[in-house]
């Protein structure tokens, strides 16, 4: 009873989040200890190469795609601002990053590969790629034209056509970029999907439990059971 009265006397503080450390007992820090201890590492671990490599690609390629958007900015926020020399300088950070976006996927150094392992073969379909690089380059002109090249040659016209000018070849760019954003989506889908054998535009409600059958024959041999005879489906 005594121990009840002492409890209802000095009730302990309700707390938002739980317990603070400094209200637990003794025996509730022993419990609770390896919750906030860092674990030691185990004597035997061991980064697999794969692992380091694929970190290794991923640090690579977020820094050049980090390249190629702050040199596409400085180009055009100069370009705006009608310094075209420095305009023209800052392309080379979008050409570093450009780079290094090609160097990963063609892994071109040996730190991007895994020990003893070959560059990867080229994709054939992957050459089409140079057709939206060629529009996001013009358009890429058309658009640092608009504001450092158009100014200076159509000095001659009052300002209304200046202005024309510099819209038309501004639109033209945007336009070409668009262009090139649905190429590279169709490009990647063509080059990267999955081969699929079957061309028929109508595929039978089942056809997912066909490819499963046919994937389990594969891995089975001839045990698997076929009940075509019962459903009197033919393939």
């Amino acid at each position: 009873m005594s121990s009840d009265k002492d409890a209802n006397a000095n009730p302990r503080p309700a707390t938002k989040y739980g317990l603070r450390y400094e209200d637990l007992s003794d025996e509730d820090r022993e419990f609770f200890r390896p919750f906030w201890q860092e674990p030691e590492p185990h004597p035997n671990f061991v980064v697999h190469d794969e692992n380091l490599v694929r970190a290794r690609v991923r640090m690579a390629t977020g820094l050049s795609f980090t390249l190629v958007l702050v040199g596409i900015l400085l180009t055009l926020a100069l370009a705006a601002s009608q310094l075209p020399l420095l305009a023209g300088a800052s392309v080379v950070v979008a050409g570093l990053g450009l780079f290094g976006l090609v160097a990963v996927r063609r892994r071109l150094f040996a730190w991007l590969r895994v020990p003893g392992s070959s560059p990867p073969t080229r994709n054939k379909k992957a050459r089409w790629f140079w057709l939206p690089h060629t529009i996001v380059i013009i358009s890429v002109l058309c658009m640092v034209a608009s504001f450092a090249v158009v100014p200076q040659f159509v000095t001659h016209l009052d300002e209304l056509h200046q202005r024309a000018w510099s819209i038309f070849f501004a639109e033209l760019g945007f336009f070409g970029l668009l262009v090139a954003a649905l190429m590279y989506g169709l490009i990647a889908l063509a080059a990267y999907s999955k081969h699929d054998d079957d061309e028929r535009i109508m595929r039978p409600t089942d056809y997912a439990e066909q490819m499963l059958e046919k994937d389990l024959r594969k891995r089975s041999g001839d045990d698997f059971y076929d009940s075509d005879w019962i459903t009197g489906k033919r393939r």
